[in-house]
C-alpha cells in the first residue's frame, strides 16, 4: 500500500467520529479515497465518473451513503451493458462496449463501512494483473462483491475467504481473451457461511476435486455458477446432501460426461433451474429428473443424451424452460407434443429441440402452449406445413424453423396475432410465403431469415417497415426484382444484410457509411450496376461478387478493419490501388474475373507516404485469376506469413519466381500461376512448403528441370486428407435461440483446375484436392523417380514439354492418381507395368512420345474412356487396345516384372526343400542308431570297393604298357 493511501485510510477513522449524524453529506477522507480511485482510471469513455467533482460525493453516481452517518456503504459501478444479477453467457471482450480501463487503487479501503461493491464488466485487470489482495480486508462489512467480467488474471486469492459476511460472491471470468483466472483449491470458499450466491464462471477450476464437498458446506446457498469451469463429476458419487436451500444451479460448458441417478443434486428438492448444457453426457436421462418437481428451467442441450421422450417430464408441472438441442428425441414431434406434462402447458416459456432427429409434421395441438414466448425446431427432418395455429401464440417472440423439410404456403394470417415477434428464422426450407404487399405487420423484428424459401418474383414490400432490423437474410429466395428506393434506409441499422443468389436489379449507391452498424454484407450474385460505393465503417465481410459492377476501384473506399473483401466476376478495371496495403486486418481478397490492369501495388513505406509499416499482414487468401494484370511476382506477399492461396493464374505476370516464398509464406497450400508469362527454373526453395498440396505452373515459360527434391513435399506425399483450412469458405457466425455461435459457411468462388483434360472448379473439395500441373512449358532432362514418392497425388501432368527418357519404373506408387498427362514430350523405353496397379486412375494420356513396347493390360486401363487416343502418335508402340499386334507369346496378366518375380520364388522354393530334406536326414540319424550304424557301414563298404576298382584299372593300365614296350 502506497504511502498515500495510508494516509487516506487513518483521516477517514479520525473523520468518522466527527461526522455529523444524519446529515448525509460525504465524508472529507471518503470523497478523497474516491478522487484517489477516480485517479487510477485511464480511460472513462462512457464518462461514468463524470458526475465525480465537488464536495458531496454522496450524489456522485454510483455511490451510495448511509442517511444517518454519512458513510459511503456502496459503490454500484458496472458497465452499462450488465443490466442486471442475471446470468451473463460469457463476458464482453475488451475494449466492448468501453469499459473503464486502468487499475484499483488500495485507497478504497477507506471506505471502512463499504458493504456493496460492483464493479463488474470494466477492465481494471490485464495480463499478470490479479485480483486485489487488499480486498479481503473488508472482512467486517462487505456483504456483496461483484469482479465479474473484468480481466483479471491469475490466481485466484484464498485471503477471499476472510470476507465471513458476504452473501454474494461473483468472480466471473472472459474465457475468450489472455488473462485466465484459475484456481487449484476452493477450500476457503467453505468459510463463506453465509453465502447465498456464488458465480465462479470462466475460473479454471480443472485441477479441483473436491468441489462438491466444498459448495455442500454452504448451509445458505442458493445460486450457483460454475459454468465453464473445466470441472467434472465422479462417475461414483462421494457425496450426499440434505441440502434444501439451493435453487439455482449452473454446470453448462464443462466436462461432466455422465449422469448418475445418485448425483446430490437429485435430492435437492428446492432446485427450480438445472444447467447441464455443453458437457459431454451420453445415455439416458435418470428417471430421478422427475422427482425435481420445483423445477422450471431445465436445460440439457449440446451433449449426447438418447432415448429422450416427453413422458420422462410428467411430474414438472412448474416447467418453463426446457432445452434439449442437440440430443436425441425418441419421437416424433406430434407425440413428442403429446406426451408432455399437461400440468405445465400454460407455464412453458422456452422450448427448444434444435438438432435433435425429429422427424414427422408440426401438429396444430402446439397452440395448447399458449404462453410460449420461443420455439426452436431447427435442424431437424420436420416435414408437412407450418400449421396456422402457430399464430395463435400470441406471446410468442421468438420462431426458428431453420434446416427442415417444410413445404406449403405461408401468410400473413401465421402472424396476425404475433405481436410480440421478434426473432423469425424459417431458412432453409421449401416454403412460400405469400403475403400481400398491403400487409402492414404489427411487430417489429430484429432478426429476420427467411434464406432458400421463395419469397418472389416481387421484393416483399411488408419489410417496409421493419426498421429495427439488425439481421437480415433473404438470400435464394427467388425474387427477381429492382431493389426498392426505401431498401437502404429502412435497413440502415442492420449489422448482418444477406440478399444474395436472387436476381435483384438496381444501381448501388454512391456510399453505404451511413450503415454506422453493418459489420457483413453480402450482395453476391445478383443484377446490381454502379460503382463499389464508399463501405461503413466497421465492415468485416464484403461480397458483391458475381454483379455488374463497373469502374475503378476507389483509392480510398474506407472499411478499414475489412477481413473478407470479394468482388469477383465483375466489370471493374483499372488498377489496384494502394490503400489495399494499408488493410491490415484482410484475410481473403478477390478480384478474380474482371478488367483489372496494370501492376500491384508495391506496398512501401515510400510509395504510400507513410510512416506505419505497411502490409497484409494477416492475408490468408489473394485471388487475382482472369484479369490483365502484369508485371512481377508481388513482393508485397513477403510481408504476409499467413498467407495459405494465391491463385495468378490467367493475366500477364513475368519474370522469375523468387527463392523467398518458401521462407516468407510457411503455410502456402494452392499455388496457381497457370497462364502467365513466368520464366527461368523452378526454385528448388518450392520444394521447401511443406503445406504445398497445389502446384499449377501450367501455360509458361518455364525452363529447366524437375527437382529432385519432390520427396520434400510433404502435403504432397501423404494419404488422403485434410491437408489444410479452406480460404475459399466465407464463414458467418450467428447467434442462435440458445445463445450460442453457430458458423454458417459458404463458397461463392472456386480454384479453376484443368484435370482429367478439362477445365473443373473446386469449392468445398478443394482441401482433399492435391495437384502437381508442369505442363505447356520448356522443362527438359528426365522425369526424375523422386516423383512416385507424391503418393498424395490425385492429379499429375507435366504434358507439352520436352522430357526425355523413361517413364519411372515406379509410377505404379501413385496408388492415388485419378488423372495422368504424360502427352507431348520426348519419353522412350517401355510403359511400365505398374502403371496398371493405379485402381483409381480414370484419365490417362501418354500420345505423341517415343514409347515402345507392349501395352500393359489390365481392369483399369482397359476400363478408360477412349483407350486408343491416349496412345496415338508412340509407333512403336503395340497390342491392344491399338491394332498393332506384338511379336511373341503374348502376355495377358502377369508383368515382366512378375516374371522375374515367379523365378525367384522358384528358386527359393527349391533352396528351401533342399534344405528341409537334409535337416530331415540329420536328425533321423542323430536319434535312430541303428539306421545311423547301417549308412556308414554302407559308406565304409562302397568306400573299399570305390577303392579297389581304382586300384584294378590301374595294374590293367601298367600291364597293357609293359606290353607294347617288349621286343
Amino acid at each position: 500500500m502506497s504511502l498515500t493511501s495510508l494516509l487516506i485510510v487513518l483521516a477517514a477513522t479520525s473523520t468518522i467520529f466527527t461526522a455529523a449524524n444524519g446529515s448525509g453529506s460525504c465524508i472529507p477522507a471518503e470523497r478523497a479515497a474516491l478522487l484517489s480511485f477516480k485517479a487510477g482510471i485511464t480511460s472513462d469513455p462512457t464518462d461514468l465518473l463524470g458526475s465525480w467533482q465537488g464536495h458531496n460525493c454522496c450524489q456522485w453516481s454510483g455511490v451510495i451513503c448511509d442517511n444517518r452517518t454519512g458513510n459511503v456503504v456502496e459503490l454500484r459501478l458496472r458497465n452499462t451493458y450488465i443490466s442486471a444479477d442475471t446470468r451473463l453467457f460469457w463476458c464482453v471482450p475488451e475494449g466492448e462496449p468501453d469499459p473503464l480501463q486502468g487499475k484499483i487503487s488500495p485507497s478504497l479501503l477507506a471506505l471502512q463501512h463499504l458493504e456493496h461493491l460492483d464493479l463488474s464488466g470494466h477492465n481494471l485487470g490485464g495480463v499478470g494483473v490479479p485480483i486485489p489482495k487488499f480486498l479481503a480486508s473488508f472482512n467486517k462489512t462487505l456483504t456483496y462483491l461483484n469482479l465479474g467480467c473484468m480481466n483479471f488474471d491469475g490466481k485466484l486469492p484464498p485471503q477471499l475467504g476472510n470476507l465471513s459476511r458476504l452473501l454474494h460472491l461473483n468472480l466471473a471470468s472472459p474465457v475468450s481473451t489472455q488473462t485466465l483466472l484459475h484456481s487449484e483449491d476452493m477450500s476457503w470458499v467453505s468459510n463463506l457461511h453465509l453465502l447465498r450466491s456464488l458465480d465462479m464462471s470462466g475460473v479454471n477450476l480443472t485441477t479441483v476435486g473436491d468441489w462438491v464437498r466444498v459448495v455442500t458446506l454452504l448451509p445458505s446457498l442458493e445460486d450457483l455458477r460454475l459454468s465453464n469451469c473445466g470441472l467434472g463429476l465422479p462417475h461414483q458419487p462421494v457425496v450426499n446432501s440434505n441440502r434444501s436451500s439451493l435453487q439455482l444451479l449452473y454446470l453448462d460448458n464443462n466436462r461432466i460426461d455422465t449422469l448418475n441417478p445418485a448425483y446430490w443434486f437429485w435430492d435437492v428438492g428446492t432446485i427450480k433451474e438445472l444447467d447441464l448444457s455443453t458437457n459431454q453426457i451420453a445415455g439416458q436421462i435418470p428417471d430421478a429428473v422427475g422427482n425435481m418437481t420445483m423445477l422450471e428451467t431445465l436445460a440439457l442441450g449440446g451433449n449426447y443424451l438418447s432415448g429422450i421422450k416427453s413422458q420422462l417430464f410428467k411430474n414438472l408441472c412448474n416447467l418453463k424452460v426446457l432445452g434439449l438441442w442437440s440430443n436425441e428425441v425418441q419421437q416424433d414431434m406430434p407425440e413428442f407434443v403429446d406426451g408432455f406434462p399437461g400440468c405445465a402447458n400454460s407455464k412453458l416459456r422456452s422450448l427448444d429441440l434444435s438438432l435433435t432427429n425429429l422427424t414427422g409434421g408440426i401438429p396444430s395441438s402446439i397452440k395448447k402452449w399458449s404462453n410460449l414466448t420461443e420455439l426452436g425446431l431447427s435442424n431437424n427432418m420436420l416435414v408437412g406445413s407450418m400449421p396456422s395455429e402457430i399464430g395463435h401464440l400470441s406471446n410468442l417472440e421468438v420462431l426458428v424453423l431453420q434446416n427442415n423439410k417444410l413445404n406449403g404456403y405461408v401468410s400473413e394470417k401465421h402472424f396476425t396475432s404475433l405481436l410480440k415477434l421478434r426473432y423469425v428464422d424459417l431458412s432453409r426450407n421449401s416454403l412460400h410465403i405469400m403475403i400481400s404487399s398491403n400487409w402492414v405487420p404489427s411487430f417489429s423484428l430484429k432478426v429476420a431469415r427467411f434464406a432458400g424459401n421463395k419469397m418472389g418474383p416481387h421484393f416483399p414490400s411488408w419489410l417496409k417497415g421493419q426498421k429495427d432490423v439488425f439481421d437480415l437474410d433473404i438470400s435464394g429466395a427467388s425474387i427477381a426484382d429492382r431493389l426498392p428506393g426505401w431498401f437502404w434506409n429502412v435497413f440502415s441499422k442492420v449489422r448482418y444484410l444477406d440478399i444474395s443468389f436472387n436476381q435483384i436489379s438496381g444501381r448501388l449507391p454512391g456510399t453505404l457509411k451511413f450503415m454506422t452498424s453493418a459489420q457483413r454484407l453480402d450482395l453476391s450474385s445478383n443484377s446490381l450496376t454502379g460503382l463499389l460505393p464508399q463501405l461503413p465503417e466497421f465492415l468485416t465481410v464484403l461480397d458483391i461478387s458475381n454483379n455488374s459492377l463497373s469502374g475503378p476501384l476507389p483509392q480510398d473506399f474506407g472499411a478499414p478493419m475489412i477481413q473478407e473483401f470479394r468482388l469477383f466476376a465483375n466489370r471493374i478495371n483499372g488498377q489496384i490501388p494502394t490503400y489495399i496495403c494499408q488493410l491490415q486486418y484482410l484475410v481473403v481478397l478477390d478480384l478474380s474475373e474482371n478488367l483489372l490492369t496494370g501492376e500491384l501495388p508495391q506496398c512501401s513505406k515510400q510509395k504510400m507516404n507513410t510512416t506505419v509499416e505497411p502490409g497484409c499482414i494477416e492475408l490468408s487468401a489473394l485471388i487475382l485469376h482472369n484479369n490483365s494484370l502484369s508485371g512481377r511476382f508481388p513482393e508485397f506477399l513477403q510481408q504476409s506469413p499467413q498467407l495459405t492461396l494465391l491463385d495468378l493464374s490467367h493475366n500477364k505476370f513475368e519474370g522469375e519466381l523468387p527463392t523467398w516464398i518458401a521462407g516468407n509464406l510457411p503455410y502456402l497450400s494452392y499455388l496457381l500461376l497457370r497462364y502467365n508469362m513466368f520464366n527461368g527454373s523452378i526454385p528448388l526453395e518450392l520444394t521447401e512448403l511443406v503445406e504445398l498440396q497445389i502446384l499449377d505452373l501450367a501455360n509458361n515459360r518455364m525452363s529447366g528441370i524437375i527437382p529432385h527434391e519432390l520427396a520434400s513435399l510433404k502435403a504432397m506425399n501423404q494419404h488422403s486428407g485434410i491437408r489444410s483450412n479452406n480460404p475459399l469458405a466465407s464463414q458467418d457466425t450467428r447467434i442462435t435461440l440458445h445463445a450460442d455461435k453457430v458458423r454458417v459457411i459458404k463458397y461463392d468462388s472456386g480454384l479453376q483446375m484443368v484435370m482429367k483434360g478439362q477445365e473443373l472448379f473446386y469449392t468445398s473439395g478443394m482441401v482433399y484436392m492435391v495437384s502437381l500441373d508442369l505442363s505447356y512449358n520448356n522443362l527438359v532432362g528426365e522425369v526424375p523417380d523422386e516423383i512416385a514418392s507424391l503418393v498424395g497425388l490425385i492429379n499429375l501432368n507435366i504434358s507439352h514439354n520436352q522430357f526425355t527418357g523413361k517413364i519411372p519404373d515406379n509410377i505404379g506408387l501413385l496408388r492415388a492418381l485419378e488423372s495422368l498427362d504424360l502427352s507431348f514430350n520426348e519419353l522412350s523405353g517401355e510403359i511400365p507395368w505398374s502403371l496398371s496397379d493405379i485402381t483409381t486412375l480414370s484419365h490417362l494420356n501418354l500420345s505423341y512420345n517415343n514409347l515402345s513396347g507392349r501395352i500393359p493390360s489390365g481392369n483399369q486401363l482397359q476400363a478408360l474412356y477412349d483407350p486408343e487416343s491416349m496412345y496415338v502418335g508412340n509407333k512403336y508402340l503395340c497390342g491392344p487396345p491399338l491394332s498393332k499386334k506384338c511379336l511373341g507369346p503374348e502376355v495377358t496378366e502377369v508383368h515382366p516384372e512378375g516374371k522375374n518375380q515367379i523365378n525367384s520364388g522358384i528358386y527359393f522354393g527349391l533352396a528351401l526343400g533342399f534344405a528341409t530334406g537334409l535337416w530331415i536326414v540329420f536328425v533321423t540319424f542323430l536319434f535312430a542308431k541303428t539306421w545311423r550304424v547301417a549308412y556308414f557301414k554302407l559308406l565304409d563298404k562302397l568306400q573299399d570297393n570305390m577303392q579297389l576298382s581304382v586300384a584294378m584299372i590301374s595294374a590293367k593300365g601298367y600291364c597293357f604298357q609293359s606290353t607294347i614296350v617288349t621286343p
